[in-house]
């Protein structure tokens, strides 16, 4: 038998060769990372992604004097530099136009230089600190990214872009002229008759019209940020999307575009209908499998052999 010290060997070889084959990367404990179709899918943009990645914000080195931005809160003086008492003033500022007026630079409480943006609203100026040392501000401060005030020039660039232009709603989130929610419908049919900047959450709205004098507006972000909510391609097709499921039967589809459900459909059309549910719960007996699907808003759904058989809406 081999003595203590050959053992040893064996042990201390073993475990060399059991290390150097799991570090085919030269890296201990990596793992060899593969992206299923779902991800391939997701991380490659969508039609409606590319049509509006065409308008970018403006990086503040391209800004010319007078540019304008929209202030869409009171809230919007906290971005700037406290005013003084002289300055100050009691006029609303949501809704009010600010022009670019240039910049400046200061030396901070760091003693580091910083690029200070220059507005103003008519009657004074207003001092945004960026943070930044001017040459970096100079390209990395976008137009897009400017809290509570919305670039204008690209809001009108919207507007020239899908003025006009029949598309299908993804959202039914549809608002009246004064902001109020109205009935609205997914997978809809709708021509743009306009797009405005608007005072809130987001920075514009587009106006749409489903049929001859019935108009609604759905408020909208500027940017083509994949992860984005609001964005065009989280809220507009740019074709009709019934042409993706030609199985679906009409009488289903009008459901789906009322946010509804109905006995009999599948659990792709419910998806279609209310989204991903919050809570799956299956189970099964000696001849069929049951599947209950639970929203937060109280909904339920019951699927028998995948198909709906009970719900509440």
């Amino acid at each position: 038998m081999p003595g203590l010290r050959s053992l040893q060997h064996i042990f201390i070889t073993g475990l060399f060769l059991l290390t150097a084959l799991s570090c085919s990367t030269g890296i201990e404990s990596t793992k060899t990372i593969r992206m299923n179709k779902e991800d391939v899918r997701l991380m490659t943009k969508s039609e409606e992604q590319t049509f509006a990645s065409s308008l970018q914000g403006t990086p503040l080195l391209s800004w010319e004097i007078g540019k304008p931005f929209l202030s869409m809160s009171e809230r919007t003086l906290f971005i700037f530099e406290p005013l003084g008492i002289d300055d100050a003033g009691e006029d609303s500022i949501s809704g009010v136009t600010l022009t670019y007026l240039g910049t400046e630079s200061r030396i901070n409480p760091n003693l580091e230089e910083e690029c200070i943006i220059l507005f103003t609203d008519g009657k004074r100026t207003l001092r945004y600190p960026t943070g930044k040392p001017t040459e970096r501000a100079m390209k990395e401060t976008d137009s897009t990214r400017l809290p509570l005030l919305a670039d204008l020039e690209l809001i009108e660039k919207w507007k020239e872009k899908i003025n006009g232009k029949t598309l299908w709603t993804k959202s039914n989130l549809w608002y009246d002229r004064h902001g109020e929610r109205c009935p609205g419908q997914k997978f809809a049919k709708v021509k743009v008759t306009d797009v405005l900047p608007t005072t809130g959450d987001f920075p514009m709205k587009v106006r749409i019209c489903r049929r001859q004098g019935e108009e609604a507006y759905l408020q909208m972000n500027y940017t083509s940020d994949m992860f984005d909510s609001r964005n065009f391609a989280s809220v507009f097709f740019l074709t009709d999307p019934k042409n993706n499921y030609p199985q679906i039967s009409e009488e289903n589809w009008d459901l789906i575009k009322d946010g509804k459900v109905g006995s009999g459909m599948t659990k792709d059309e419910c998806k279609l209908a209310l989204g991903n549910p919050d809570e799956v719960n299956s189970g099964h007996n000696h001849s069929q499998t049951m599947d209950i699907w639970q929203y937060a808003n109280g909904t339920y759904l019951i699927f028998t052999d995948g198909l709906l058989t009970r719900f509440r809406q």
